[in-house]
């Protein structure tokens, strides 16, 4: 019945920012079932700096890209949004990353009016510092949990980018029978607070073809990462057949790329 529901869910997934969103459900309901119906409501933009600048660009994103998220937010535009940063400096990947959750397809076109004025929502000072920066349109396809709970740590997010090697329609069947099990059993084990999954809408040419956005309930949660996953694992090569049939063959199905450590930023 959890995974049924979460095939519901695609990207008009009703959520509030991540710094004042209560307690979701996994079982939020959406327009379609089918991510073909679903036109691009989310955008998921990357921004590279020199490792000199990481300090200053933060400073400049709290200046000029929070307060016109918030101020999308505010308008009904925009449902939810994170803004992470790297923890660690990596010149293979992003500092920083925006995911940005629209009202819907009216709501994302309003978004061209930004561009005109603050390419990627950036401010001046912010666009001055910047060395790259990549935006992919796309949907939410899957959610889970909360990003954060009341009275929990801060979380610790890590977002792993993924290549699929069979159709969105196999390797959703593979995400709903294999990696959704995984994740409500690190759940229930109290390490990860919640969950979202992207695909891009034109993947063609991305460096990613899926993006699962988890968020560890601290430092601590994600400490248990290792011990948690062993013992969900275990837990379902021993009571579900069809789990371990996908488990044998994943590596047929998806690519792990380098996974990222990441905190958010606040306004």
């Amino acid at each position: 019945m959890k995974h049924a529901l979460r095939r519901m869910i695609a990207a008009a997934w009703l959520g509030l920012s991540l710094a004042l969103a209560p307690a979701a459900a996994a079982s939020a309901t959406a327009a379609s079932t089918d991510w073909r119906a679903e036109e691009p409501r989310a955008l998921v933009i990357t921004y590279r700096v020199a490792p000199a600048a990481r300090i200053g660009f933060r400073q400049a994103l709290r200046a000029s890209l929070l307060p016109r998220l918030e101020k999308l937010r505010g308008t009904g535009d925009l449902l939810a949004y994170q803004v992470l940063a790297n923890r660690y400096v990596d010149s293979g990947s992003w500092d920083v990353m925006a995911v940005l959750d629209f009202k819907g397809q009216e709501a994302l076109a309003r978004w061209r009016a930004v561009e005109d004025v603050a390419p990627a929502g950036l401010g001046p000072d912010a666009l001055r510092q910047v060395t790259s920066a990549e935006t992919a349109p796309g949907n939410i396809l899957r959610a889970g949990g909360a990003l954060r709970k009341a009275g929990d740590a801060a979380p610790v997010f890590l977002v792993i980018p993924y290549d699929y090697l069979v159709s969105t329609d196999d390797y959703l069947k593979y995400v709903d029978g294999y990696l959704l099990p995984q994740l409500d059993g690190w759940m229930e084990e109290g390490a990860l607070s919640g969950f979202r999954l992207y695909l891009p809408r034109y993947a063609a040419g991305r460096t990613w073809s899926a993006l699962l956005m988890l968020a560890y309930q601290g430092d601590a949660g994600l400490a248990r990462r290792d011990l948690v996953t062993q013992k969900v694992r275990a837990r379902l090569t021993a009571t579900s057949a069809e789990w371990k049939a996908f488990a044998d063959n994943k590596t047929n199905i998806r690519v792990e790329k380098q996974p990222i450590v990441a905190d958010q930023i606040l306004p």
